[in-house]
């Protein structure tokens, strides 16, 4: 080997690259496992039937959008702590931990009881009636009812993620993963004598093994001195609950707006029928693959620009978002070209339908050229609210979910009946509608805003 050239090549990737690089591929691996839970999910459940794929599906739509909520605002608890650690008070940091874990906490118990005092009209909103809605039903309940547990977890993680420990949560997931594994195939299938549950017992081993993950990322915080809360840390402040109060709501309306969105236009999709929407559900479990990629990006980008602008080096700022960009938007593409050619065997560990693999493979296609701009997208999201502006991001996606998506998903899908291509041309129209946007703020107005 040419030791000389790898060096010399070596020399030319700036550090800042190396860095983001470092933070992303364990965010990736973890995010890949977190996503892992649904496809083992679908790929035990798809055994039921065509139709119990479709009852995970309707209750993941929602199952997202809480995430996305509990996501968004543990955003501001990862902006606030990058901050901190940067500018090295672990005093605030911790204080910041303390409040992010209050105010999901707080919004995971009112979110599960909505969706349990409210279960069957918010099937109904998807349209699931009649087998649909009795199938959907203890999956329902019992998933979105342990949302304070995915709040807490979702928190946990953004905080290690925030001051550059990804490798953590990622063991944490593959433990989750094996455990979850283990328990889906025995609670849903049994074993013996044991008949298991089906349905009901896929959402129990999600449950329980999101419930071990909290466990161990709360032992695992208790050695890391940014992260290890003590009693004089567990104080309420009205000013840090206010600040991250009013940084975390317009991106959790950001999150919001998309994730409504999607229930609106999905229930178009269910309306196209059952091979449609399996089809629909059977793409977006695997085009996970290539948006994780986005996601451990784009975590990269908000710690590292997070910390440079808590100490004072706002130099690096453009330098963390462009090679976060370079490389999410190269392997996005990647990933999804290589999704695309093998749909055909990919398919067939959830169905043996022809006609849903067939289609499969198309709208696979036309998602190739979404990567490009949904890898802007996700990277800009989270570099803008890390520089502290969290209401652009939430305007643009209220402008392309709303003013895009959906209109061209009810007019080309529905109305003129060009079905579900035209639901995945309208995703490649809307991405590349904000992303466009994103690049205007990036050229016109300045990042870093003062947070209180």
């Amino acid at each position: 080997m040419n030791y000389s050239l790898v060096n010399a090549l070596d020399t030319k990737i700036p550090v800042q690259a190396k860095q983001v690089f470092s933070i992303a591929v364990p965010a990736i691996g973890e995010a890949y496992l977190q996503n892992l839970l649904g496809v083992v999910d679908a790929f035990f459940i798809a055994k039921l039937g065509l139709i119990a794929i479709d009852a995970v599906g309707v209750t993941n739509i929602y199952s997202m959008t809480y995430i996305g909520v509990f996501t968004a605002v543990s955003a501001a608890l990862s902006v606030f702590l990058a901050r901190a650690v940067g500018a090295k008070n672990l005093q605030r940091g911790r204080s910041v931990v303390y409040h992010g874990f209050v105010i999901v906490f707080l919004l995971g118990i009112i979110l599960s009881l909505i969706s349990v005092s409210f279960s069957i009209p918010l099937l109904h909103i998807m349209g699931a009636y009649g087998a649909l809605q009795n199938i959907a039903f203890p999956y329902f309940t019992i998933v979105l009812g342990s949302s304070p547990l995915i709040a807490l977890f979702s928190a946990q993680s953004a905080a290690f993620r925030a001051i550059g420990q990804t490798r953590t949560p990622l063991r944490v997931a593959f433990e989750m993963n094996v455990l979850h594994v283990v328990m889906d195939y025995f609670l849903i299938f049994g074993l013996g004598s044991f008949h298991g549950f089906g349905i009901k017992g896929a959402a129990m081993a999600m449950v329980l093994a999101r419930l071990y993950a909290l466990i161990r990322l709360f032992v695992k915080s208790r050695r890391v001195d940014e992260l290890a809360l003590h009693v004089a840390d567990l104080k309420l402040s009205s000013q840090i609950t206010w600040s991250m109060t009013k940084f975390a709501f317009p991106a959790t309306l950001e999150r919001l707006s998309m994730r409504l969105g999607q229930i609106i236009y999905f229930s178009f999709i269910v309306r196209m029928g059952v091979d449609a929407y399996a089809t629909h559900n059977i793409a977006g479990t695997l085009t996970v693959f290539a948006s994780a990629i986005g996601t451990g990006f784009a975590t990269a980008a908000s710690a590292k620009i997070g910390q440079a602008i808590g100490s004072g080096n706002e130099v690096n700022i453009k330098i963390y978002r462009l090679w976060s960009y370079i490389e999410s938007a190269i392997l996005m593409t990647t990933v999804t070209i290589l999704i695309c050619l093998f749909s055909p065997w990919l398919g067939l560990l959830f169905t043996h339908n022809p006609q849903v693999i067939h289609l499969l493979f198309t709208i696979l296609a036309i998602d190739v050229f979404s990567q490009p701009f949904l890898a802007a997208v996700t990277v800009d999201t989270s570099a803008i609210q890390a520089g502290g502006n969290t209401r652009f991001p939430m305007i643009t996606t209220m402008l392309g979910i709303w003013g895009i998506r959906i209109l061209g998903v009810y007019l080309f899908a529905w109305h003129f009946g060009f079905g579900l291509k035209a639901v995945w041309v309208s995703i490649v129209v809307d991405n590349a509608f904000r992303s466009g946007l994103f690049l205007w703020y990036r050229r016109t107005r300045r990042i870093v805003q003062t947070l209180a």
